[in-house]
């Protein structure tokens, strides 16, 4: 972490320090670290008090200063050494927001409705093969995930790629208060937490919070195939990038070798690179493109690029491959949304191609037009499609409107067994719903019984 004393945390916290008479050193006091997790407070570590829906940190202050925490930041009075603020949320975000500045690090934000984790990883991957490079982890993308990871920045890192992810208005305004960005990446604006944003226009209005927090002389990298994005205004220079020969960086020669690796030309300028990238799918081309065009503004060379595309892999359920005797298994389920679902959908090749879908979150007031929409696409790429929760049997509704047969509405109990009476040597099986649905795990059992 980059180191602070306590007292730049109480000016960022915005709070005052209580009972700091016992701390060694006082408001000089070196904090090394800082924690939500009273299990992991060690000596020089700040500890932030938040009370959640099911536990009450300001109940563990004690342990984390019997572990040796410097002080705790604390919405309560305690009768132990603290800051005492309004809201420990807030401070924590104070915090981390001069932690970002203190390290001088470019920080590189990326945005989207899908996309985002994909996009971030394959650009982490891209710009490690230049920079020291600090990259979000896991979920920790929202108001209580940023502030935790600039928590990990150290002096070494050049760059924090930071995926930024909301589902409601102000959330991205107050991510932006924190990270600051130099750069940001908007992958599109799609039909996501539609309950909350009404439809796209909110979608873009939500997500375009962040502009006005960017530095100065800051740029932004947009998908110049997003009707939403392709017509933004703004003050500051815009990069667009995409699929086809318009742009300065582009594929060519696109050929999807079975579920597990896409081969094509990367064009920049006057050269011609060939890539082996190990993902599927036209929207891991685009991933591809738009960390080439982010990197290579960003000062790497071609052969830097093709290297770190070509060291990407996906990380927990997300587009993960598995092969099960003679299935194959694609491990899509850790969120959904009508686009993300027909890109995963289009990707998958081979045998019969089969899919258990669930149900779609937060699409609001169109949430059942837009599953059996999904569904018709189903009809139309699937050999089998097999459905779990309410809006799952829209989706299967709306595919056998269109005419589709082989639909099963199966259980989260059953579905292991149900498909596991299917399925046959040289299936493709695609599982994918929202993350709330909790999909993985039928795959988790599917996985036991290879």
């Amino acid at each position: 972490m980059i180191e602070l004393t306590l007292k730049e945390a109480i000016a960022a916290s915005g709070g005052i320090l209580v009972n700091g008479e016992t701390i060694p050193g006082g408001e000089e006091a070196v904090i090394r670290g800082i924690t939500l997790d009273s299990r992991k407070a060690e000596p020089g570590f700040l500890f932030v008090a938040i009370k959640g829906e099911r536990v009450d940190g300001h109940d563990y202050v004690e342990k984390a200063i019997d572990c040796g925490a410097v002080a705790a930041i604390s919405e309560k009075d305690l009768p132990f050494p603290h800051i005492r603020v309004e809201s420990s949320l807030a401070a924590m975000q104070g915090i981390a927001a001069y932690i970002r500045e203190k390290s001088g690090v470019k920080v590189i934000a990326v945005v989207g409705s899908v996309g985002k984790t994909s996009t971030r990883q394959m650009l982490s991957c891209v710009l490690d093969e230049k920079f020291e490079v600090l990259s979000t982890e896991g979920n920790f993308n929202n108001e209580f995930g940023l502030p935790q990871m600039l928590f990990r920045l150290e002096p070494y890192h050049e760059l924090a790629v930071l995926e930024l992810g909301i589902s409601h208005f102000g959330e991205m305004d107050r991510l932006g208060r924190v990270a600051k960005p130099d750069y940001a990446v908007y992958t599109n604006i799609g039909n996501m937490h539609l309950e909350n944003l009404v439809d796209r226009d909110g979608v873009l209005r939500a997500k375009t919070e962040l502009i006005p927090h960017m530095k100065p002389g800051a740029k932004l990298f947009l998908n110049g195939a997003d009707d939403k994005l392709r017509g933004l205004h703004t003050v500051l220079p815009a990069i667009y990038f995409g699929t086809d020969e318009c742009y300065s960086v582009h594929a060519e020669n696109v050929d999807q070798i079975g579920l597990e690796r896409t081969d094509f030309t990367l064009v920049y300028k006057e050269k011609t690179i060939p890539i082996s990238m190990p993902a599927v799918g036209a929207h891991m081309v685009l991933n591809a493109i738009t960390a080439a065009t982010v990197a290579l503004e960003l000062g790497l060379s071609a052969e830097q690029v093709k290297a770190g595309i070509e060291s990407y892999s996906p990380v927990g359920h997300r587009g993960r491959v598995e092969k099960l005797g003679g299935i194959t298994l694609v491990d899509d389920c850790y969120n959904a949304g009508p686009d993300s679902m027909r890109a995963a959908i289009a990707s998958l090749k081979g045998g019969r191609r089969v899919a258990l879908l669930g149900d779609m979150l937060e699409l609001g007031e169109k949430t059942a037009e837009l599953h059996r929409a999904l569904g018709e696409y189903c009809a139309e790429n699937l050999e089998a499609l097999f459905t779990v929760g309410e809006l799952g049997a829209e989706i299967a509704k709306g595919a056998e409107d269109a005419g589709m047969k082989t639909v099963h509405r199966v259980s989260m109990e059953s579905a292991a067994d149900e498909l596991q009476r299917f399925l046959k040597a040289g299936d493709v099986l695609l599982i994918k719903a929202s993350r709330g649905m909790h999909l993985e795990s039928i795959v988790e059992e599917i996985m036991k019984r290879k």
